[in-house]
């Protein structure tokens, strides 16, 4: 397999002026006619790429050409063949129908759709597939017009008109130049839902959100986003839209979330679809984000795109960031800030810390597909908001209104938004940007000295980060990293002290700011009474490992009176973490029952009784670290272990707070407010796994009276967990209601691929097996093969059973979408963290995957770094 590397860089020798595409549509041959108008820039030869095409003709300048050669993914010309400008014509023919990878164009459930990003424009013409070659389009599609009545595009549709032979057309041109991974087409007989946005200088935007027939009211959250990030952007950025209309698509075989083609956005249905019934909290909340993240892309992806696949995170880290503010600014801030950072460490940290570690910009790949990672985006969106606490909120926004000044229509780097930032704040950001070139989680450890006499308190960071498995190949010279944290000092009343120290830089924001930049560095704080309380990396302003030897009455302190609401939670967090791997500890040297600390469950049982908690920060300050969580803190990923040392937690909390906990779910069950559901169904779990007085009864009550999906699904998810005739009964229930609703019944999959019952794994083979299971839809996969390769307990079993029938699911996916298979191959991120013997079967079974010469570059990269 070719790595490619991002110091190969090289700038393209043609440019293409624009390009006019025709599209002629029929399910198994549909035939591609592209006109090109390029410009030669160096005397070099002209590469496009091209996969699965079936090449027709090549014309130059009007006239047949034939001096080319085509092979199965270029299709080349000398120089020496092509004057300075010229017009190329291609004409291919492609097979929509056969396609399942979901790349290029394809059909799903009768409607023509495309999915161009990385590198899949290329299988549907030939094309200079590079984000760093710009052009505009205008583009007309050809279909029958019974079948296919609506003929999408990007931009605005500028003529439409009937043929004769029942066919018929739309033309559509985008004014702006864009790359090929941003062009779209969707063609097909779909429902509507239509609005309009004014926006800031008077513009009517005509906005529309389409799916399938039926479905219509199901988008009507989707549209109520998009004008809300519509007006967010305005408010917060200065950015405009600037087409003239906006089209949401909602396709159920979709590989991604979404896609920010110009114009014309095409969602996974399960990220436009919603209502109470069919749709949890959580889902319209992910709905809400994602709709903003790609509207944002407008500006930040399509406006400035990446000037190489390496420049990913240009785009992507900062349109995340981009979303999680305004999901912050739409709903609660502290409550979307501690989701954010749960999710990156449930997700991100793990990666950083696995065999597939790499830097926020990478220096090689084998799989441009793989770039897509929680590291790309999460940590990438981390680094932004770095940069913000550094320079402060207004000092970001000059530097972005600096960005768009320099750089809109052009393909960029980071560097050169990191320089847009910095020289807008006078700033020097050469340090920083090692976060960009540097993997793994900086670690910092932290040392405390108060001195009575002087009534100075001085505080030692010291920084450390371990070389990844690919640094240590590379002999890699690791540097220290940049690191803004957010402090404050506490007293022993719980008051907020005035900070007096020197070294200390407050942002735009006045915000006080420690910037760590040594291996080592001492920052002192003066007259100070008594010794304080330290809240440091308030907000999570760095993404680090916090290594704080903090006493329970410290730590206790901090839950109680941090005004830093991300600290509060954090805390909590903490003192419970460091029980569990107490726990754990007992529980692997033999003692079968060991002592909870009550201090732990008396400060839990706080949070529980404190009025003045929103409800929603409660339950996730109830929550316990999940597996992912201790696989980072752990030698051995024993998931047994780690659930053992949860229930001891769980058993002691509700032994001495089980009857405040059934009464606060009983005053919540009326409620209808989104935050007083999280909370209630966090209590009811607490119940139902401790199995405290009648809680079994009371989930299927819940079940059966449930008026919105979040409920329905809390209760089943409960019921799931266990052997029982009522599990049995609810899952058909369920069953019944949603089976022939593809993103619903995604939910039922994933209930049972994340059950922790004994018989999870007999249920895995029955389901894959079925009629019902749709083996070759995305979503499918990720609910049901996804959330089993994360379910620790049930997948990682002594006798190898599991590891050897996923491998044979990722061998069969990838057969037809590596891009798919791919992602389950991170389930095997933490192999060598397994016990031996589950260990020496995963191995073998990843060895036998890799044996196998048809496996996909995208799996294969994966796979191999994993043993």
């Amino acid at each position: 397999m070719t790595k490619v590397f991002l110091k190969d860089y090289t700038a393209p020798d043609y440019t293409i002026e624009s390009l006019n595409l025709h599209f002629n549509l029929h399910e198994t041959k549909t035939v591609v006619t592209s006109v090109l108008a390029i410009k030669k820039l160096n005397a070099a030869p002209l590469v496009f790429n091209g996969e699965h095409l079936k090449l027709l003709s090549v014309r130059l300048d009007g006239q047949d050409f034939t001096a080319f050669t085509a092979t199965e993914e270029t299709l080349t010309i000398s120089d020496k063949n092509l004057p300075e400008t010229f017009e190329l014509k291609i004409q291919v023919e492609i097979n929509p129908e056969q396609n399942k990878a979901c790349e290029g164009l394809y059909l799903s459930n009768g409607i023509f759709c495309t999915q161009c990003e990385a590198e899949s424009f290329r299988k549907i013409t030939y094309m200079m597939d590079r984000p760093d070659v710009m052009t505009t389009y205008t583009v007309q599609i050809e279909a029958d017009k019974k079948k296919y009545p609506l003929l999408l595009s990007n931009g605005d549709c500028v003529a439409t008109a009937d043929l004769t032979d029942g066919r018929h057309t739309a033309t559509w041109k985008d004014p702006f130049k864009k790359p090929s991974y941003l062009f779209a087409l969707v063609a097909g007989d779909m429902g509507v839902i239509e609005d309009h946005f004014i926006t800031a200088s008077g513009k009517k935007v005509k906005l529309e959100v389409f799916a399938a027939h039926g479905k219509e009211n199901r988008c009507l959250h989707a549209m109520a986003s998009l004008k809300k990030a519509m007006k967010w952007d305005e408010d917060r950025f200065g950015l405009e839209y600037d087409l003239n209309q906006y089209m949401i698509v909602a396709i159920d075989d979709f590989n991604m979330g979404a896609m920010e083609n110009k114009g014309l956005n095409v969602f996974n249905s399960k990220l436009v679809l919603a209502d109470t019934e069919s749709a949890t909290d959580d889902d319209f909340d992910a709905i809400e984000s994602v709709v903003g993240h790609e509207y944002f892309h407008n500006w930040t992806g399509n406006r400035v795109t990446c000037r190489n696949w390496f420049e990913l995170s240009l785009k992507e880290g900062l349109t995340v960031f981009r979303d999680q503010e305004f999901s912050a600014d739409m709903n609660s801030r502290p409550v979307q800030r501690i989701k954010d950072v749960s999710s990156l460490r449930a997700r991100q940290f793990p990666e950083d810390a696995g065999p597939n570690a790499h830097p926020v910009r990478p220096s090689s790949c084998m799989a441009v597909d793989n770039f897509y990672t929680a590291t790309i985006y999460e940590k990438g969106s981390e680094v932004i908001r770095m940069m913000q606490t550094i320079v402060g909120k207004k000092g970001f926004r000059s530097g972005m209104n600096e960005y768009f000044k320099r750089h809109d229509g052009q393909a960029v780097t980071i560097d050169q938004f990191a320089a847009a930032i910095s020289e807008a704040n006078g700033m020097d950001f050469s340090q920083f940007k090692l976060w960009y070139s540097q993997a793994g989680t900086p670690e910092v450890s932290v040392t405390e000295k108060y001195d009575n006499t002087t009534q100075k308190y001085t505080l030692t960071l010291q920084q450390n980060c371990p070389l990844t498995w690919t640094e240590q190949k590379e002999n890699f010279d690791k540097k220290p990293f940049h690191i803004p944290l957010l402090v404050g000092l506490i007293d022993s009343n719980g008051a907020e002290l005035s900070l007096n120290s020197k070294d200390i830089i407050w942002n735009s924001d006045k915000q006080p700011v420690l910037h760590l930049k040594e291996s080592q560095q001492t920052f002192t704080f003066e007259g100070l009474a008594s010794k304080p309380t330290l809240s440091l990396n308030r907000q999570f302003s760095a993404p680090i490992r916090l290594k704080w030897e903090a006493s329970i009455k410290e730590l206790t302190h901090l839950i109680k009176f941090d005004s830093d609401a991300f600290n509060k939670f954090e805390f909590s967090q903490k003192i419970v973490l460091l029980e569990l791997k107490n726990l754990i500890k007992k529980l692997n040297s033999g003692i079968t029952d060991p002592e909870v600390n009550l201090d732990i469950i008396h400060s839990i049982g706080s949070v529980l009784q404190d009025p003045k908690l929103d409800s929603a920060f409660k339950s996730l300050m109830l929550s316990l670290p999940s597996d992912s969580t201790l696989v980072m803190e752990e030698p051995i990923l024993d998931a047994k272990i780690f659930e053992a040392a949860r229930n001891l937690i769980r058993q002691t909390f509700v032994k001495h707070y089980g009857v405040v906990i059934q009464e606060l779910y009983k005053k919540l069950q009326t409620s209808t407010i989104a935050a007083d559901r999280s909370l209630k169904n966090r209590l009811l779990a607490y119940l139902f796994r401790t199995q405290f007085n009648e809680a079994a009864q009371l989930t299927a009550v819940q079940y059966e009276k449930a008026t919105s999906m979040t409920d329905r699904i809390a209760a089943l998810s409960l019921l799931s967990e266990t052997v029982t005739a009522d599990r049995d009964k609810y899952l058909k229930h369920f069953f019944d209601l949603w089976s022939k609703d593809l993103v619903v019944f995604s939910k039922w999959l994933g209930v049972q691929a994340s059950s922790p019952a004994q018989d999870t794994f007999q249920k895995m083979k029955e389901i894959s097996n079925s009629d019902y299971f749709n083996s070759q839809n995305p979503n499918s996969i990720y609910a049901f093969h996804s959330l089993f390769g994360k379910n620790y307990l049930a997948f990682n079993t002594d006798d190898g059973e599991t590891y050897n029938w996923f491998c044979d699911e990722i061998l069969k996916i990838d057969s037809w979408n590596p891009q798919v298979a791919a992602r389950l191959c991170t389930s095997f991120n933490f192999v060598k963290k397994l016990p031996p013997l589950q260990q020496e079967k995963a191995i073998l079974q990843i060895k036998r995957i890799l044996a196998n010469t048809k496996l996909s570059k995208n799996s294969r990269e994966l796979l191999e770094k994993c043993i």
